[in-house]
């Protein structure tokens, strides 16, 4: 459960030069059966969708005014249930900051038919499910799946949080503890330092001027004001039926759904309660413009414009702001990023809508600078008005709006569907944002041109309405925020002197990737079975010194497709060479950044990575224009960018990247940390700064220049490809880059941990939490033992959460991880604290492992037997989208698991496992504590890599080369 800061995210389209705007937008409406409910208003369901989506919809209005849309998905292998409260962090009481937070905790903790603490989360965990929540600005959103047979006891479970929560005192004081901990664990997060001092400047009546979060400070009770009276009150007061947005997808019926949802859900009273509008102006009058100055943590600096607006909710088809974040925020040829970069002054720049609500709206620019781009801020800052004035000259055209409304329209129709939890909470949430016609278009719909409109913002875009944010270690500062202790000044902004026109900055030309054919080239395929996976792919081409699989899709039924490459090389065998490596890499996602940014706006994408054997990089999107693509990163990686002064600013940019990895979250660290040491072609982030920080030109250029000399190629085509077309790109890519003579690819290893090792390696985290992570090894990647961690895992979570976060109230991060490394299963017990020191969190996870020792020995068949089945549940659950697909079979190749079976492997070796077996394991791993390695944040000597392998068994990834 975290607090998040809602923000919004400009759309940023195109148009589809062959789509009349109205063929873009179309979508076909899902018409149901009238819909008549218990209520005063009945309601017809016609809610668009995209062309992917077979799901049957109907809307609900409930008798007490809740929003409801149930959604049956045949091809759900998971039932999922969303509720978003229309109430969030802004509408805390000033005397009670961070009380939507803490309600959204206190939910989970007991209700009047399920009073115990741990019964919602033991419930879901043991039904394969999983849960979570979050507040924001004005939102509170809870949201789960689960098996679809145990739906209907879950929603009974789920309901109760918004029907009669205890709110038990001896828990009221407890998870305070824990909200504690959530606020003191991100106190070195710049995200929320940010927002601590961005809190301090804003008119103090504005609920952006108040901290979100919670602690013990505001949460504590005092003479006048106890929390739980507080609690009550508030829920009372926000929590009514018709500020709440339920929405419910399983494959069962809408039938079967709707008698699931209206007993339970129409018990939620309705107080009449409105939704309040707090009618604040973000800053009060002649206030601005202001600069602020903050230090942070992190070697960060960027320079952020925001300039208050009126609210823009309503317009959600005209889209002002994010018309407007389209022009100045691109990426292209001429743009005001690219003039940036030339001057050697930006990193990266974005611009949108950032703080809206019902009261009032901003327009946020961020440019991420360089070191000189730090020195010449005021003239960044000139270039960035510049831009908005030559938009306001030339860009305010009905065109462009078509443009951008069509390519909208595009991704819409061609959607897939994606994960149905994330789906479901969503959507709860735009129920209070769209009608519900347009709950899933209403994001990208952009169909009315209103010139007025957009001309009335950008009157306000101006220096003297503007605070400008400048953020970097080197500035000046005179003050220190309260809550997160940031160093930070408020001053005058100095006028900024504006030009007639920049030479170098124009608008958006014509984009030559946006696709004139949506055509599925392969005919539709008869529905899967549960657990059954479509495919597999292929071997197309299997020549020396590469091979390309194929796998022509029939079951997603989209206009997309997806290209990997995996360049097996030699040369990086060290950190030295891995580091130049990625610094090439980098080189090579700035000669593409002009280019894949069009490429974006149009739907497609890709990827470039270092991998442990040599250089990977994936190409998606429309298939249409996908070769197009592929096409321009196959050029750029033969010949990237190389000027001293790219090279240069991008070696900085690693070195420092590399450094502030170690001013992580501490529990981040650990589990980073813990992969690195035990992968044998892995290296830490400071490994990699030291290797680039002693940098000769001469050598990084002989290694770019041999990196592929000796290169094998394996590739996968997978999606809307034509299979010729497919074959035809990989030849393309493989005469351009496989290699003579080739070469053994450097292999993967895991160090192995020897039996009963209690291996520990102390990190000297800079942090004031304490946090550990116990990590449990398996004693091979045989399929019996990965079958093993993975039960062993799903029987200890729930209990271990349990146990030291809600009852001992250890922390706000405490989990039971799969830490599987190069196939190898792993499991991490890990806790974060900021009041218990490492070795009392080792005793309480010591003592754990005891006290369920004698559980899981005990534990009932019934109960054992719904653990199994939930791992079998995940390892049954088919992939959601066509990306997602191909992401599984490129998994099995780079695995080399070449007949695509280890899954379902892995499901038959689950279903033999028994209670008897997992005693043992629990026994052998966990309790004698074999195989063991213990990464915390205690000070202690630095780990040395060579001595740490030294004399141990490497395990390898079984070879097989071309």
């Amino acid at each position: 459960m975290t607090s998040m800061k809602r923000i919004a995210v400009a759309f940023v389209y195109i148009l589809i030069a062959t789509f009349g705007l109205s063929q873009a937008l179309a979508a076909r409406p899902c018409h149901d059966k009238q819909v008549v409910d218990n209520g005063p208003i009945a309601q017809s369901d016609s809610i668009v969708r995209s062309d992917s989506d077979l799901s049957e919809y109907r809307y609900l209005l409930l008798p007490n005014q809740m929003q409801v849309l149930l959604v049956s998905d045949k091809k759900a292998d998971k039932a999922v249930a969303a509720l978003d409260v229309f109430v969030g962090s802004s509408h805390d009481p000033v005397h009670r900051q961070g009380l939507a937070h803490f309600l959204e905790h206190m939910l989970f903790l007991g209700t009047d038919r399920y009073p115990e603490a741990d019964e919602y989360q033991a419930f879901i965990s043991q039904h394969g499910g999983g849960h979570n929540a979050y507040t924001s600005f004005d939102h509170t959103n809870y949201f789960f799946d689960i098996n679809p047979e145990d739906l209907e006891p879950a929603l009974d479970r789920f309901s109760r949080f918004f029907v009669a929560p205890l709110f038990n005192a001896e828990y009221v004081e407890r998870e305070k503890n824990a909200v504690h901990s959530e606020y003191k664990a991100r106190i070195k997060n710049d995200y929320r330092r940010q927002l601590n001092v961005f809190s301090e400047v804003v008119n103090t009546n504005h609920p952006s001027s108040k901290f979100s979060v919670g602690n013990l400070d505001t949460l504590a009770d005092t003479e006048t004001s106890k929390v739980r009276e507080d609690l009550v009150s508030f829920y009372q007061q926000h929590y009514s039926a018709n500020r709440m947005a339920l929405v419910v997808l399983a494959p069962n019926s809408l039938d079967e759904l709707e008698s699931m949802v209206r007993p339970r859900f129409e018990a939620v009273l309705n107080s009449q309660s409105k939704q309040p509008k707090h009618g604040q102006p973000l800053f009060e009058k002649g206030q601005l413009p202001l600069l602020l100055s903050l230090q942070p943590v992190q070697e960060l600096r960027e320079l952020s414009v925001t300039i208050p607006l009126p609210a823009v909710h309503e317009y959600y088809r005209q889209k002002p702001l994010a018309y407007l974040g389209n022009l100045i925020g691109h990426e292209g040829k001429g743009s005001l990023l690219s003039l940036l970069k030339e001057k050697g002054w930006a990193e990266s720049l974005r611009a949108g809508e950032g703080h809206s609500d019902l009261s009032g709206s901003s327009f946020d620019v961020t440019v991420g600078l360089t070191p000189d781009g730090l020195s010449s801020w005021q003239q960044v800052l000139e270039l960035v008005f510049q831009e908005i004035a030559l938009v306001a000259e030339q860009g305010v055209a009905e065109w462009r709006h078509q443009e951008q409304g069509a390519l909208a329209g595009m991704q819409f129709r061609h959607k897939e569907l994606g994960d149905p939890m994330h789906r479901t909470s969503q959507l709860a949430n735009q129920l209070h944002k769209y009608p519900y016609q347009d709950v899933m278009r209403g994001p990208y719909r952009m169909d009315i041109f209103d010139a007025g409109l957009i001309a009335k913002m950008l009157s306000s875009l101006k220096p003297e309405n503007a605070l400008v944010t400048l953020m970097a270690p080197e500035v000046d500062t005179d003050k220190v925020s309260s809550l997160y202790q940031v160093p930070y000044s408020v001053v005058r902004l100095p006028k900024i002197a504006l030009k007639s026109g920049v030479d170098g900055l124009q608008l958006p030309k014509e984009n030559d990737f946006v696709p004139d054919s949506f055509t599925l080239n392969h005919p539709a395929k008869p529905e899967l079975k549960a657990g059954v996976e479509p495919g597999p792919p292929g071997l197309l081409v299997d020549k020396s010194g590469y091979r390309l699989w194929n796998y022509s899709d029939g079951y997603y039924q989209v206009p997309k497709a997806q290209f990997y490459v995996a360049i097996k090389t030699p040369a990086i065998d060290d950190a030295q060479t891995a580091a130049m490596a990625d610094l090439y890499l980098s080189l090579v996602r700035e000669t593409l950044n002009e280019s894949s940014y069009e490429a974006s706006l149009a739907g497609l994408g890709y990827g470039l990575n270092r991998r442990p054997d040599g250089i990977g990089f994936v190409v998606n999107g429309f298939d249409n224009k996908l070769p197009v693509l592929a096409k321009a990163v196959v050029g750029a990686l033969l010949e990237p960018v190389m000027s001293d002064e790219v090279v240069a600013r991008l070696r900085d940019e690693l070195i420092r990247r590399w450094r502030n990895s170690t001013k992580d979250t501490p529990y981040k660290q650990l589990i980073r940390e813990t992969g690195l040491l035990l992968n044998t072609t892995a290296w830490q982030p400071v490994q990699l700064a030291e290797a680039l920080e002693d940098f000769d030109r001469k050598v990084f250029d002989q290694f770019v220049a041999g990196l592929y000399k000796g290169a094998t190629l394996e590739m996968l085509a997978s999606g809307n490809l034509v299979q010729a077309e497919a074959e035809k790109l990989g030849v393309s890519i493989a005469g351009q880059l496989v290699g003579k003579n080739h070469k053994a690819w450097v292999e993967r290893g895991v160090i192995r941990i020897s039996p009963g090792e209690k291996m520990h390696i102390p990190l000297s985290i800079d942090h004031k939490d304490a946090a550990i992570l116990r990590y449990y090894q398996g004693r091979s990647d045989s399929l019996d033992e990965t079958a093993k961690m993975m039960l062993l895992r799903q029987l200890i979570k729930s209990e271990f959460f349990n146990q030291l976060r809600t009852e001992q109230q250890l922390g706000y991060v405490v989990a039971a991880i799969d830490q599987t490394i190069n196939r190898v299963p792993g499991i991490g017990l890990l806790v974060q604290s900021p009041t218990v020191p490492v070795a009392k969190l080792e005793e309480a996870i010591e003592q754990f492992l005891v006290d369920f020792d004698p559980q899981l020995q005990e534990m009932p068949e019934a109960e054992f037997e719904s653990h199994r089945q939930a791992v079998l549940t995940g390892l049954r659950e088919q992939s959601k989208s066509l990306a997602e697909q191909s992401t599984r079979f490129w998994g099995s190749i780079d695995s080399r698991d070449y007949n695509f079976s280890r899954r379902q492997e892995l499901i038959e070796a689950v279903a033999l496992l028994s209670r008897e077996d997992m005693v043992q394991t629990y026994t052998a791993l966990l309790m004698d504590s074999g195989y063991s390695l213990q990464v915390d944040g205690t000070k202690g000597e630095v780990v040395d890599d060579a001595k740490l392998r030294e004399g141990r068994v490497i395990y390898r990834l079984p070879s097989k080369n071309m």
